[in-house]
Parts: C-alpha cells; structure tokens; sequence
C-alpha cells in the first residue's frame, strides 16, 4: 500500500524526491494506509496537540502513561535476559508510540492477543492495556466520545509500542501489529508518540483521528511549503539569470541543507526533552514505589513490635533509593543499611505501586491471602496473595489492592489478639443488645462481617423474589402461611499445606447452614419462630429451602464480588488459626499477641459502628425487605409471614493439612511462584492467576536474621574463662613470688638445695 501523503505530493517528483533523499528524515516504515478521498493535508509531521502544554511530565500523562509502563515491562525482561543492556528501555532514541482502539472493534480473539502482546529482550516490543475512558475521553473527538459512553463503554485498549532502532518507527509497529491481526486502522481512536509523528508517521492516521505528542519533531508543513516555495524561486529566478542547471541545484542543496540542519537540531532537542521526561518519569516510580512501600510497612507486621534498644521501628523502611528491582530498602528498625548496596522491592509493592509492571490487568478486588511464613526473624511476616488478571472488567485501581492487603493484616491481627469464642455477629430485631462482641465491634473484621451478613439477608430477598423464575418456584413450594430463614455463615473445612513454618492455604471456603443444623453444631436445640404452625410444616418448608435457595445462597457468599471482604477477612481467621497451633510448637514473632486482647493498632479508621448496620437492618426489615406477601393460591392471596434471621459465626475452624505427596503431585510448581513473588509479582504461562508477596522487612531490607538469643547455660561457658582469669592470675603472681624469695634467701635456697640433693643422691644410689 502507498502512503496517504507521499513527500512526492506537490510537482516535480525529482525535487521532492532529492529533498526527502537530502532530509533523510524518516527511515522505511513498511506498509501505510491508502489515501482516503477527503483527506486534503498538507505534508509534514502530524499537527497534533502538544501535551507539553498541559502536562510538566506528557509521559505521566493518560494518553502516553502506557507507554512507560511499556518501558518498565521491557525492563524488567531485559534485567533477566540481557542485564547488561537493560538501560536500552529507558533510551531516548527508542521513542514510543500509543493508539487508542475501540474495543467494540475487536473480536474476543484479537483483543486477547493484543492484552497478551509482545515484550522480549530483541525487534517488536508492543503490548495492549485498559485505560479508563473517563481519563483520556477529553482527547477523542466528540463524536466518538458521545458514541461510546451511548454504548455504554468503559474502557478503551491501549495499544503501545517502541520503535525498532533502524527500522521501525514505533507508530509502523503499531500498524503491523493491527494488519496482521486483520484489526481495522478504523478502530483507532485517537494516537499519541513520546515524539511528534514524522511526515510518513502522520500518514498512519485518518484525518479526522487527534493526534497527541510530547515533543515537537521533524519538519512540519508550514515549513515544507516555505521549503517547497524557496525551491520553485531558486528555479525561476535562477532560469531568469541563466544559470546553468547544476548551479540551480547547488542552491537547491544548500537551501535544502538549511532546512536539514534546523530539522535535526530540532530531532536533537526532542531527545534532550525526552531524556529529561524518562528520568523525571523514573523517579516519580521510584518515589511511588517508596509511597506505597511505607503505606504496606504494617501489612502483616505489627507497628508495635519493639525494636533493639537505641533504634525506633520505621515502617515500610526509607523511600527506595535505586530502581525497580534494583531499589535499596532501609533496615526497618533504623539501624545501618546492609553491606549489600541493593535489595529487592517486594512483588505487592511493584504491582501497587507501577500497575503496569505487573502481569497483564490485575483484579486488585479479588486479591486473597494464600501464604504465610514465619522466618523467625523477629521483624515481620513473609506472605503472598494471590490475584486474577482481568484487564477488561477487574478493578484495576492500586487503592484497592492496598486497602484489600491492609484488611487482611487487621483482621489477622485482631484473630490473634481476641479469643476466638467472641468471633461472631448476630442481626436480629429482637436483640438490639446482643449484635457483635465490643472489641470486635471496634475493628473493620467485625464491620465486615456484620455487613455480609445484612447482604446475606439482602440476597435471599432476591432470591425468593416471587417475581422471579425461582422466586416464583420456591413460594409454589412453601406450605402453611408462616416462614422462617435462620441462616448461619460459618467456615467449611480448610485445605491447607505445612511446611515447616510455612502455610499454603489450598482451599477455605464458607458453608452457610439452617439454624436447625447450626444449632445441632452447638447442641443445643431450636426455639419455634411460627409456633401456630406444626412442625411437620415447618420441616418440609426448610428442606424445601435448603435444596432450592440454599445451594445459590452459598455460591454467591464463595465467590459474588459483595461478599469479597467477608472472604478476606475469612482466610486472615484460618492463617491466624494456624498461627496460634505453630505458636504452641514454637516460638513465633507475635505469639505474645494470642489472646492478649489488644486491637488498639487495629481498631477501625471508617466513621461506622455496629449500630449503624443494625439500623440499616431494621430498617430493610420495616421497609419489607425481607417480606413476601403476594403468593396466591386459586385467586386468593395468601399472606405469608417471613422471618430473617441468623448471622457470621467464624468462632471454630476445621483445617485439614494436605499430605506432602499430594501436595506435591496437586500443586507442583507453587512453592517457586510464591518465592519469585516475595520479589516480583509471580505467574504462570497460561495461567491468569498471578501471586504478589513480601518478604520480611529485614528480609526486604537486605539484612539476614538476627542473632539467636543466647540461654543461661551458653552465657555461662562463654563466661567461664572470664570468670577463670583473676584466679590463675592470682596463682601465677603467688608462684612468681616464692620462686623470688626462694632466689633472695640463704635458709631457702639452703632448704631447696638440700632437698634437691637429697633426691638427686638417693636417685644415685639407687
């Protein structure tokens, strides 16, 4: 195909083939869209808008932040791959480029692949993300702007790409890119480059298309045509002399040199600015790893952990002073640095902090703790969560996978400190005094809880709405004209694997029983809520209840995104459950914590107390909520009197541990991911799960452990020869002195003598 705008536009395809030979501007860029009948601009770079006008950074902007993400992404490919030359990523001269595709244009293979893309050590380098279309819908025209959000569009691809240093220019990788996936150049809605798109560059774009740049580049058209002008005079004029053609074309070239040399010095600033960008881009990561790096101190660590005398806790350590997984940490404790001038971020810190550097899209809300590990290191908690990759509809904000990690650790704590007896949350009209335990009821696992259980009352409302296929199944089903719902929350068996001081949580899921079931749990027996009904009635309404409601009601608790907290907090009860059994074997960092019924570092921050959630539950119930009143029996309505009841109750865990041979035959290959996650966030080919740790914050700090504590006995055998010293000094200085005076006196030397001799003659003789 031929460029929508050749540089051979205007006459004499001589001259304007000797001005782009004699520019030499622009290298090959392979195939360029056909011109369109109404595309009338003139050559030259793309007259786009300059973003260096609305932003100090254009690189942090919405339109070109991918790009740099892209960048990272490449980095971080190129540190395992070809260390050496992993500052290429950040290279000037590498300029990078983003479209924005309408995602109603691709079909479900195309978008996949573009969301996978393509970033390796060498040629293309191009991947596809999610942007929000309410940050960068300013700059679409407004005609496409007003069809998406019609539509009811969200979000939009971003398909990023670096260019190919001698070959491609990263808006001719862009456009390989969408050909060869048989993608529309009409799904583009807007382009964006770190540089003004060059004269061919332009030529990738429907007129209509906006263009963004960060940088001004290349020869623009107001001066090709003064270019163009200044050649036709030298011509005329130099014919009206007569001068020899080769005269005219030597001040053609020197005209045509002029404009060269400004347009490279102009090349050459537009790299100098980007330099400048990179580094100030680089260092706002680095800054926004530190942030989210002191933010994530606490997780699964307790601030209030003394330290050595002389030193004071600091958490998360100082700001990282290198980059990415070359960033130094600080000892949490305020002592010196490590010896070893770097240590690794953390895989949780470099996906909240650069969600770009991370696996494809992460689903932040859906991020759960699956492991634990207690080094001994005195400082903190190894763990990991696991996430799912979900660019198209995840909650992709690193807000909520912050507050997703700080929940857990509260909750984890708060499971240590409080007697697990209280661990439960009750709504019902009747006992306004009786709805959660106090402590429990000052910490964000105990609002969560109370909050999943008036959803659960919520979502079996809707579930036996009449109006509805089931709704209108079940009231078919129920007798009598008097229903009860006592449902209970409660932990199902959790699969978990133990190595050592390491937890592999397998599978925790929640059970919700029938109060008759619940109370059977607890031995003790039910109090009829329709006691002018007989029993029989009531028994085969329940089982009615449980095979139909019952069934959907447990699936939507496992996995519907409105019980997502109440699952979180859930996993933090079965790792702090074994944290207490490990703490019984062993001595642990927070084994002093168990039942000491401290929260005070964990009580709640959200203006909200449990009688907040009571209200709103009496309130529903007033409102009819939880009623049903229409079902109708041969024309007549019959009023049916419904009562919702029940609650969370996580006060007992069951654990089952996984034997080591069907852990290793179930779940071959998770040990490796979790440890590569301490480091950087960890998947799988394949696989959409991706696993975020930390290490301990020494750990993280580059520091080994601390030195064992040392018993009674040790001291006193360390201590021994110190204790031994006067003595034998005192032994030597009294032998000293006899041998003095042995020397000093007649009668002594006399007596030794004489013994000596003694001996020596009785020796003789003998």
């Amino acid at each position: 195909m031929k460029p929508l705008i050749g540089r051979t536009r205007f006459g004499r395809t001589w001259l304007r083939g000797l001005t782009a030979l004699a520019l030499g501007l622009t290298l090959s860029l392979g195939a360029v869209q056909p011109s369109t009948a109404d595309d009338h601009r003139p050559p030259g770079a793309a007259e786009g808008v300059d973003l260096s006008k609305e932003f100090k950074n254009p690189l942090t902007s919405p339109l070109l932040l991918p790009v740099f993400q892209l960048r990272l992404k490449l980095y971080e490919v190129l540190l395992k791959s070809r260390p050496k030359y992993a500052y290429l990523a950040f290279d000037e001269y590498r300029n990078g480029a983003s479209d924005l595709i309408d995602p109603r244009k691709l079909n479900q293979e195309q978008l996949a692949t573009l969301l996978k893309g393509n970033v390796r050590s060498t040629g293309r380098v191009w991947q596809g993300t999610m942007v929000d279309l309410s940050a960068v819908g300013t700059y679409l025209n407004s005609k496409d702007l007003a069809d998406l959000q019609k539509s009811g569009e969200s979000r939009l691809v971003a398909l990023s790409a670096l260019n190919v240093q001698g070959k491609e220019h990263s808006e001719g990788v862009i456009d390989a890119v969408l050909n060869g996936l048989h993608i529309s150049p009409q799904a583009k809605r807007a382009g964006s480059s770190e540089h003004q798109q060059c004269w061919e560059c332009a030529n990738f774009y429907h007129p209509d298309t906006p263009t963004h740049f960060a940088a001004d580049y290349d020869i623009n058209s107001a001066e090709v045509k003064d270019l163009d002008s200044k050649i036709i005079s030298i011509e005329e004029q130099g014919k009206k002399r007569g001068f020899r053609e080769s005269e005219i074309n030597k001040q053609i070239s020197k005209t045509i040199a002029e404009f060269e040399k400004k347009t490279k010095e102009r090349n050459r600033q537009a790299a100098r600015k980007l330099h400048g960008y990179i580094v100030d881009a680089k260092k706002s990561a680095e800054d926004s790893v530190g942030k989210v790096g002191k933010q994530l101190g606490s997780v699964m660590s307790n601030p209030a952990t003394p330290c050595p005398p002389g030193q004071s806790p600091q958490a998360g350590g100082a700001p990282a002073k290198g980059f990415m997984l070359a960033a130094a940490a600080a000892d949490p404790c305020g002592g010196k640095e490590s010896s070893t001038s770097s240590a690794p971020l953390t895989g949780l810190s470099q996906a909240l902090a650069v969600p770009g550097t991370a696996p494809g899209g992460i689903d932040f809300s859906s991020m759960q703790l699956r492991y634990l590990s207690d080094p001994g290191d005195g400082s903190g908690l190894q763990y990991s969560f696991q996430a799912q990759r979900d660019p198209m509809n995840g909650d992709l904000r690193a807000s909520t996978g912050l507050n997703a990690a700080r929940l857990t650790s509260d909750a984890f704590f708060v499971w240590l400190s409080l007697n697990p007896s209280d661990f439960w949350v009750n709504l019902n009209p009747d006992e306004p005094d009786r709805i959660v335990d106090d402590q429990l009821g000052r910490t964000d696992a105990g609002r969560v809880m109370l909050e999943a259980d008036l959803r659960m009352k919520k979502t079996v409302g809707e579930l036996i709405h009449p109006h509805t296929a089931l709704g209108r199944k079940f009231w078919d089903g129920v007798q009598g004209d008097c229903m009860s719902f006592r449902n209970w929350i409660l932990p199902a068996p959790a699969s978990v694997h133990q190595d050592g001081d390491k937890l592999y949580i397998l599978h925790a899921p929640l059970d919700v029983q029938m109060e008759t079931q619940y109370l059977e749990r607890l031995g003790e027996s039910d109090t009829a809520t329709c006691p002018e009904q007989d029993q029989a009635t009531e028994d085969r309404n329940e089982e009615h209840f449980r095979t139909l409601i019952l069934p959907k009601l447990k699936h939507a608790i496992n996995t519907a995104p409105e019980y997502a907290a109440l699952r979180r907090v859930y996993l933090a009860r079965v790792a702090a459950e074994w944290y207490r059994e490990l703490s019984r074997a062993k001595d642990t960092t927070y084994g002093d914590l168990i039942d000491s019924g401290d929260i005070d570092g964990w009580q709640t921050t959200a203006d909200w107390k449990p009688t907040d959630t009571f209200d709103k539950y009496v309130d529903s119930y007033k409102k009819g909520e939880f009623k049903v009143t229409d079902r109708t029996t041969s024309g007549n309505t019959t009023y049916v009197h419904t009562y919702v009841y029940g609650g969370v109750d996580l006060t007992g865990i069951s654990i089952k541990k996984v034997a080591d041979e069907r852990f290793t035959a179930d779940f071959a290959g998770l040990p490796q991911s979790i440890d590569r996650s301490l480091k950087a966030p960890s998947s799988a080919d394949g696989d959409d799960t991706v696993w975020l740790g930390s290490p301990t914050p020494r750990q993280a700090a580059g520091l080994g452990p601390p030195e064992e504590p040392v018993s009674a006995g040790t001291w006193a055998l360390r201590l021994l020869p110190v204790l031994l010293l006067p003595l034998l000094a005192l032994l030597w200085r009294r032998r000293r002195r006899l041998n003095t005076a042995a020397q000093a006196s007649p009668l002594r030397r006399a007596a030794v003598g004489s013994g000596g001799g003694e001996g020596r003659a009785s020796g003789g003789r003998g």
